[in-house]
């Protein structure tokens, strides 16, 4: 039994791609369920976010019957030229990096900890998780933890939000005159409420699905809302427009655009799209005095100062190398006790059967020294046979030491 990762990441899958693999609440309990009856897999989590979707499992077997499942999902693509496995030990390694940040298209980001909690939660709720996959996890927020307290990789942090604000500031000179509407109502639009407001900009509109949580976010942030209704008319008075929603299908198009630009005084207009699926059609970047950043755009402006936090990035691999070993110092122990258990269980079974059987043998008027004799006959070749055969298949595949020390089991005191 393995622990084994299957996934793809921004690192070598396109948004296109992985917009239409991305699991949210209401889908993610199914997809668990699903994985979890795929034969040989025994616990799953599944981890899914902007940047990545990541089936992580405890699998009596390879991914090929994951991948399969995964296929499935997205049957217009052939997704396996950018999935990866990662099996065992790399698999834990690279968790650890995933949680604490290493990993992540902004390094150090800490969203990505909570991210994983929450998958984590999901699959305990669905009980699709038991003590390999539990354990680790659990390991792994701890490790995540301490990484953030011992390195500086969350210091100075540079997010999506920053990214897309110095983006902003690139094109507008003075920001305090410009109007923006924030499209969605979700963290990261509420992020983009409060960034906007620290550059002072005159006018902030909201705007989403949902008229009463839009107001109550609006008033907390002390911003207008209107009604999703009205977005031709907001964009046409905005200089910045902001969308992060949950929708499924892009929100805004490319006809919307064009007709908002002929009513329009304001040029240019930036477009910043922090959505996954995509809220805004690309073929809007085509337009004249449009500028249009999707997540993986700004993903690159991010991936360009790594170096500012190569540092704390060598400091945590060094405290996951170390982490590591003491996980496979628990798993290594895990597994010899579940060896015992399954030989005590075993050894149990034969015992009972044996005994049951000289019962009714002396219950049947046989010799109870003849009844004995045969139990103890009977419990020789049934604990003996099984064990010889297996030793037989092992002891060649052992080292010379270990080889010694297995034999030294069955010394006589």
């Amino acid at each position: 039994m393995t622990i084994n990762i299957l996934g793809i990441n921004h690192k070598n899958t396109p948004i296109e791609v992985r917009e239409k693999l991305l699991f949210n609440k209401k889908s993610m309990p199914s997809a668990l369920d699903d994985i979890k009856k795929i034969d040989g897999v025994n616990e799953v989590v599944l981890v899914s976010t902007c940047n990545r979707t990541e089936i992580y499992t405890e699998n009596e077997r390879d991914n090929s019957s994951v991948l399969t499942w995964l296929k499935r999902q997205h049957p217009t693509e052939d997704i396996s030229v950018y999935t990866y496995n990662h099996q065992g030990e790399r698999a834990v390694k690279h968790l650890f990096e995933v949680a604490s940040g290493v990993d992540s298209m902004v390094v150090g980001e800490n969203e990505i900890f909570g991210q994983v909690k929450h998958a984590y939660k999901i699959a305990d709720e669905q009980k699709t998780v038991n003590s390999t996959l539990k354990k680790l996890f659990e390991f792994t927020f701890s490790v995540a933890k301490e990484i953030r307290t011992d390195t500086d990789i969350g210091s100075n942090p540079v997010s999506f939000m920053f990214t897309a604000m110095s983006l902003v500031k690139k094109i507008f000179d003075n920001l305090e005159s410009k109007t923006a509407t924030v499209l969605g109502s979700g963290h990261m639009s509420q992020l983009a409420l409060k960034y906007l407001q620290t550059h002072n900009l005159s006018d902030i509109r909201l705007t989403n699905h949902s008229p009463e949580k839009g107001k109550k976010i609006a008033q907390e942030n002390d911003c207008s809302y209107s009604k999703i209704q009205y977005l031709g008319n907001l964009i046409s008075v905005s200089d910045i427009v902001i969308s992060s929603t949950s929708s499924t299908t892009p929100v805004i198009g490319k006809g919307l655009v064009e007709s908002c630009l002929k009513t329009s005084n304001k040029s240019p207009l930036v477009i910043i799209d922090l959505g996954v699926p995509r809220d805004v059609e690309p073929e809007i970047a085509r337009l004249d005095n449009v500028y249009l950043y999707s997540i993986d755009d700004l993903g690159k402006v991010i991936e360009n100062n790594y170096k500012i936090r190569e540092k704390a990035v060598v400091e945590a691999k060094k405290i996951i190398d170390y982490k590591i070993s003491e996980f496979k110092d628990w798993l290594k122990v895990s597994q010899t006790n579940n060896l015992l258990k399954s030989y005590r269980g075993y050894v149990d079974d034969i015992t009972y059967g044996a005994v049951i059987k000289t019962k009714k043998l002396i219950d049947s008027g046989h010799n109870i020294d003849d009844a004995l004799m045969q139990l103890a006959e009977s419990l020789k070749n049934k604990l003996t046979h099984e064990t010889t055969t297996k030793i037989r298949e092992i002891l060649p595949l052992l080292d010379e030491s270990t080889a010694e020390k297995a034999q030294d089991i069955f010394k006589k005191e």
